[in-house]
């Protein structure tokens, strides 16, 4: 995303009103309460969005020992029973009350439907199960389908089975098919599924909340503090493993993982955290870590994923060190925005050499102006505006491929 190319939130939209004719039903498999990377950026966007022209389909989860639960926004919300302890991969448990509640959510659409002017439906993937549903939901509804891909589908798939992995390949095929509108987080994305024969697609970022706001940066006294948070797990191993043999060459640079007990970071300082004492330690932060691996088996995934954290790290206003293959989104952005670093070898040189940089007050103070810029850009209120004058052209002929990173008119 050209971050010189996002407009400016308008004022006047943290409160979206309705622009839409009827509603649009949004199936989602995970809705906040529920803690998932997917859930916060679901919660931002549609905070300011308006009740009367979204209604949400989704699980009921147990969340009443989630100290860290995400605030869902206040749109009319129906939940069907998630009939198990939990909803772990890999347990026939978990496969059977899939199901279950796909079944169970599509029934419960009528209802829906029958007490609201449903429109449109507008499915969330993650989750492959929710992706089903809504596009079932909206067959059994005949109204147009809207698909929000948080993440590449077909591409990343883990299956075994070669029987699983035949259906949900020809899933995603058949729903790419069908869905009147595409949403993705990037460029990169949009132009994956253009090169897939995918006619209709729009950028929609993740975005910041009106609630978070920047908080000033630490003095710089000598010892650069750095901090990365989130788990980690094979998709970006490497890359972790090049940023410690990077700043290990380092004086004067602390780390803190704000993650899981992980082998790689054995003897490291490690820290799980609620959502909000993790703001305040990335608060206590001078720069902020992204990684994303180079040895990965999902490439495409890597080339156009938008992390989360990102949108986390711009809206404290801290300077981003990125160490990611080069020419990804997360490359790009950080080129184009201007608000931090990106190491794109493979040579932890290069990862000492950008912290050494980094280690410089001037410098840390132009990247925090450059990020607080985005963060301004990525605001949620202006976002949500735009996706619900878009979602008002689905299905008809007003909609419009986006090749771009944004739709903008």
């Amino acid at each position: 995303m050209n971050a010189n190319d996002i407009p400016k939130p308008v004022a006047g939209t943290s409160s979206v009103q309705s622009h839409t004719t009827g509603c649009t039903l949004i199936v989602s498999w995970h809705w906040p309460p529920t803690k998932r990377a997917s859930t916060q950026v679901l919660a931002n966007l549609f905070a300011g969005a308006s009740a009367d022209g979204y209604v949400v389909l989704t699980r009921a989860m147990d969340e009443s020992n989630n100290a860290d639960a995400i605030i869902p926004p206040s749109l009319p919300t129906q939940r069907v029973n998630w009939p198990a302890k939990n909803d772990e991969d890999g347990r026939i448990a978990t496969w059977i009350a899939s199901l279950l509640t796909t079944f169970r959510m599509w029934r419960q659409a009528s209802r829906c439907a029958g007490s609201n002017p449903i429109e449109r439906v507008f499915a969330v993937y993650p989750h492959r199960y929710g992706l089903l549903a809504g596009w079932l939901i909206a067959k059994k509804l005949r109204k147009p389908l809207t698909v929000y891909m948080h993440d590449l589908f077909a591409e990343t798939l883990i299956a075994r089975n070669k029987a699983k992995r035949g259906f949900w390949t020809w899933l995603d095929r058949r729903v790419m098919k069908d869905a009147s509108l595409v949403i993705v987080p990037t460029r990169e994305f949009a132009q994956h599924y253009e090169r897939r024969g995918v006619g209709q697609t729009w950028v929609l970022p993740h975005c910041i909340a009106k609630s978070d706001s920047p908080v000033p940066m630490p003095k710089f006294e000598g010892e650069l503090r750095l901090a990365y948070a989130g788990s980690i797990y094979q998709a970006h191993e490497d890359s972790i493993a090049i940023f410690l043999t990077g700043i290990d060459g380092a004086s004067n640079v602390s780390a803190t993982f704000l993650s899981e007990p992980h082998r790689l970071l054995s003897g490291r300082d490690v820290q799980w955290l609620s959502r909000s004492e993790a703001r305040h330690r990335m608060a206590d932060s001078h720069v902020l870590v992204v990684a994303l691996g180079h040895n990965t088996p999902y490439p495409q995934e890597i080339d156009g994923c938008f992390p989360s954290k990102i949108v986390d790290y711009l809206s404290i206003g801290r300077p981003i060190l990125a160490i990611v293959p080069p020419g990804c989104f997360v490359d790009r952005f950080i080129a184009e925005s201007g608000c931090g670093l990106s190491v794109t070898s493979q040579d932890p040189a290069d990862v000492l050499a950008a912290v050494e940089q980094l280690s410089d007050a001037d410098c840390l103070a132009r990247f925090a102006e450059s990020a607080r810029a985005a963060a301004v850009k990525l605001g949620a209120g202006y976002w949500i505006a735009e996706l619900t004058r878009e979602l008002a052209g689905v299905g008809s002929q007003s909609a419009k491929t986006v090749r771009g990173d944004l739709a903008t008119g």
